[in-house]
């Protein structure tokens, strides 16, 4: 009995295939929003259609990669199909006028060159105008993630116009463009710092002393997690106070509250009035007893009533002898 389940192994050569068009693949697609109009924008464009084409496994037909099959080999017919189908994606993707100009080329690869030779140019002063804006940009009034995206965008742009030279033979093993990688990144990274307000001066020199200097993504975080803890302020604890005391005083500690003021003042209160007050046993006026009755006895020297309390004395003692020599014998 045949197998009626479908080999994987052929599934996977089928999607490795360079000549395979899936279901979605039709003349009619458009490979980029945004089409090509003028030289501008042709960087952002390239990249966008390579990636497109990529993901389809057809960028070999526009870098050359994939070559025309002579007309007796069996996959003659699938390269022809597969160049025709990514030729009209790359006219679906510019402008009209442009698309006119490209409709009489043979092949895909022809097209792409056409295009590379047309728009991709040593653009002089636009890489001039990226290296003064990276050269001045600064934090300043900007938020951390427009200036972070801003420079970003410019280290981008000066890419695709400024290609690396990459080995080609093959036979290289001293890893020069990771070295040289690494070094971009180590520029970014310094810039991007210097490019720093002065509140982040602390996470700046941390970042500096490392001995090996993360990525501009993990300093990025790094200034944004510095950014953030800054943010958070201390909550400061006023329900465990202690207080300090002796049998003889009372200290008040550094911070009371308004619960805590209270407390202590009840407390102050009960501590001084634990002892019952004396009740004068003349006047019945709690305070004082009979004996430091001053009304009774007489203001003592230095009272502001003194003075008084003597010419009051003195009046009355007088009066009492006058009548006292006026009394019959």
């Amino acid at each position: 009995m045949a197998n009626s389940q479908p080999d994987s192994r052929a599934i996977v050569d089928q999607y490795d295939n360079p000549y395979y068009l899936d279901n979605s693949d039709h003349i009619g697609l458009v490979l980029v929003t945004d089409r090509l109009v003028s030289g501008a924008d042709f960087h952002a464009w390239r990249r966008s259609v390579r990636m497109a084409l990529n993901v389809r496994k057809k960028l070999g037909f526009i870098d050359g990669t994939i070559l025309k099959l002579p007309a007796n080999h069996r996959d003659s017919g699938a390269w022809s199909r597969c160049n025709d189908m990514v030729s009209t994606w790359l006219m679906n993707s510019v402008s009209k006028k442009i698309g006119q100009s490209l409709l009489f080329m043979s092949s895909a690869e022809s097209i792409w060159k056409n295009l590379m030779f047309r728009f991709k140019q040593d653009d002089a002063p636009r890489v001039y105008e990226i290296e003064q804006r990276l050269s001045t940009i600064q934090h300043g009034s900007m938020d951390r993630n427009t200036y972070y995206t801003e420079l970003v965008i410019l280290w981008e742009e000066y890419q695709n116009y400024v290609d690396l030279p990459v080995c080609t033979c093959g036979k290289c093993e001293c890893s020069a463009t990771l070295s040289w990688e690494k070094l971009q990144q180590r520029s970014r990274v310094t810039k991007f710092l210097m490019g720093l307000n002065e509140a982040y001066e602390a996470t700046r020199r941390h970042i500096l002393m490392l001995k090996h200097i993360p990525s501009i993504e993990e300093v990025f975080n790094m200034v944004t997690q510095d950014k953030s803890q800054k943010n958070i302020k201390p909550v400061t604890r006023v329900d465990n106070v202690v207080f300090q005391n002796s049998a003889t005083d009372y200290e008040l500690p550094a911070y009371i509250g308004p619960f805590e003021n209270a407390a202590y003042a009840a407390m102050n209160n009960n501590n001084y009035r634990s002892k019952p007050r004396p009740i004068c046993t003349h006047c019945g006026v709690a305070g004082h007893t009979v004996q430091k009755w001053f009304k009774l006895h007489g203001y003592p020297p230095g009272h502001r009533y003194y003075n008084n309390n003597n010419s009051q004395k003195n009046s009355q003692s007088g009066s009492s002898q006058r009548s006292d020599q006026n009394k019959p014998v």
